[in-house]
């Protein structure tokens, strides 16, 4: 087992200095050295890669349309093409094949084309796919569109695919690529699935991610129990260790739940099976859990993944709230993401920082002499920043959301990465300040600790119902107490209000509601809790 906590952080904050899998080169251009591919970002464009997917956005980051490349463990495209569009055909039923596979030249570069399109949420994808295949490895280029929303990419693909740089016999060494299907957690895909057993070179490989060879199409998975509450969730990300990590909710005899946090080392002769076995458990402290359990798998299936448990009944202690019972759990797709959070000393959430390739934002939570806070965003340019020791960097250059440069604010501003947390050491030229200490970050040192978010993983629009399903894991992640009623009501605006509430006991009197969040969202899960007065994105 490998934990990743540090090493995660530092590949996001300091990419350019550390990473071998994707750095910034000299000019528009990305070096992917892990697949010897350099890829030629179009102006203005957001290029981000993300598990073994490079994404550049035509328009919003993390949304359609885009260009998506990646790599498969193919030497014939042909042969990849039967593959990928059968297994297409079992992820959309209503899949077309606009056009059969075609060899054509794009740039100086012998291509193979396929096009799909099918329904997502009640419009039509169009999806192309251009394979190159070199070396035994089969490069894809894919683009994603919506025609009648506007989301085009234009002549993007095309470009992004004449403008790559295959960089084998050109000096660089090549860097062996383990057989893996990649992580496609954007899209709900995975790769054709094959039969045969793929372990062979893996058993003696440290260094190799398991995660990066389970055959999983997306990084999460949860399993919410018949009243809605999330009980476990699988979490395949990387972010705490680079083996399986599953996340548990106990109790012990009262209200409050926690969580808690078990690795699983799989078999690596399963590795490309779709039945894991799990070899080892331990909790984050390396304790050795393992005799607890006669059995543990994980099953893996094209658009879910099962859990099942065996326990070994003489280790139960504490009831069924404090363990990991003996059953089969089905566990549903989810997107994860990870932000990092300062909080004020009442609790409030002051800032937090949303990592980037070249840049972190610092999100600020400001308020000019009235009850309402507002955000303002800074971006801290890490790409340009100068390396202090081996974790932190010195940030010279600050700029609002609209582009002001405002680093002359600041006589200093250092940013460290440690034990997957970050620390901001911020001195302030008190010169500058205007507005009072709430409208200011102000010298100080701020510790902003890693919080995981939990959140659909196919892209919205979604139903009142999956906005109430949604809603109530996220209050109850965030506050450990799950309001046992639910209800949604749709507005006149396209909005949908949810309210989370328990009808409570009060003497003699009737029981009354207790409302514990009313949130307004959108159908993409954005609005507010008209409890608390906080903003909200169920889907970020």
């Amino acid at each position: 087992m490998k934990k990743t906590l540090t090493v995660i952080c530092l590949i996001i904050v300091m990419s350019m200095l550390l990473s071998t899998a994707c750095f910034a080169d000299e000019g528009n251009f990305d070096t992917l050295a892990d697949w010897n591919l350099k890829v030629a970002v179009p102006e203005g464009k957001t290029a981000v890669l993300k598990g073994n997917c490079y994404y550049i956005y035509a328009q919003k980051p993390g949304f359609i349309p885009y260009v998506m490349i990646t790599t498969y463990n193919y030497d014939s495209a042909d042969k990849f093409i039967s593959d990928f569009t059968a297994y297409m055909q079992k992820q959309y039923p209503d899949l077309k094949v606009l056009s059969d596979a075609e060899e054509k030249v794009i740039g100086d570069k012998n291509c193979t084309e396929i096009d799909y399109a099918y329904g997502v949420s009640g419009y039509e994808v169009k999806d192309r796919r251009v394979i190159i295949t070199l070396d035994g490895i089969t490069y894809m280029f894919a683009s994603k569109e919506i025609e009648e929303r506007g989301e085009t990419v234009g002549d993007m693909l095309d470009n992004v695919v004449a403008g790559c740089v295959f960089l084998n016999g050109s000096g660089e060494e090549p860097v062996e690529l383990p057989e893996e299907h990649p992580d496609l957690s954007e899209e709900n895909e995975g790769a054709p699935e094959k039969s045969e057993d793929r372990s062979e070179g893996f058993e003696d490989s440290k260094d190799i991610s398991v995660l990066k060879l389970l055959n999983a199409p997306v990084g999460a998975y949860v399993y919410t129990q018949d009243d809605g509450m999330l009980k476990y969730w699988i979490d395949l990300t990387g972010t705490v260790s680079d083996d399986v990590v599953l996340h548990c909710w106990f109790r012990s005899g009262d209200l409050t739940w926690y969580e808690k946090l078990y690795i699983l080392e799989p078999e690596m002769k399963d590795i490309g099976k779709s039945v894991i076995e799990v070899n080892r458990i331990t909790d984050l402290d390396g304790k050795d859990l393992t005799k607890g359990f006669k059995t543990l798998k994980v099953r893996i299936y094209s658009d879910h993944v099962s859990l099942v448990v065996k326990r070994d009944k003489k280790t139960l202690s504490g009831g069924g709230d404090d363990n990991i019972l003996t059953g089969t759990y089905v566990m549903e797709p989810a997107a994860v993401t990870t932000s990092y959070e300062y909080r004020n000393e009442s609790g409030m959430l002051k800032y937090w920082l949303e990592p980037g390739a070249t840049a972190m934002e610092l999100h600020a939570m400001f308020r000019s002499g009235d009850p309402e806070y507002y955000e303002k965003t800074f971006i801290l340019d890490t790409e340009n920043a100068v390396k202090d020791g081996e974790y932190s960097l010195l940030i010279d250059k600050v700029l609002t959301e609209d582009g002001q440069d405002v680093s002359d604010w600041f006589t200093a501003l250092t940013l460290t990465e440690v034990q997957g947390a970050y620390i901001l050491n911020v001195k302030r030229d008190e010169k500058t300040l205007a507005g009072g200490a709430e409208d200011n970050i102000l010298t100080g040192t701020y510790m902003f600790e890693p919080k995981t978010y939990l959140g659909p993983e196919k892209e919205g629009p979604y139903s009142p119902e999956e906005l109430t399903s949604w809603a109530r894991i996220r209050y109850f992640t965030e506050n450990a107490y799950f309001p046992l009623e639910a209800a949604a009501e749709e507005n006149p605006d396209d909005t949908v209000t949810v309210q989370l509430y328990e009808y409570a006991e009060a003497g003699e009197r009737p029981a009354h509601r207790a409302v514990y969040a009313l949130y307004t969202l959108d159908a993409y899960g954005n609005g507010f809790d008209a409890v608390t007065g906080d903003s909200i994105a169920l889907c970020r």
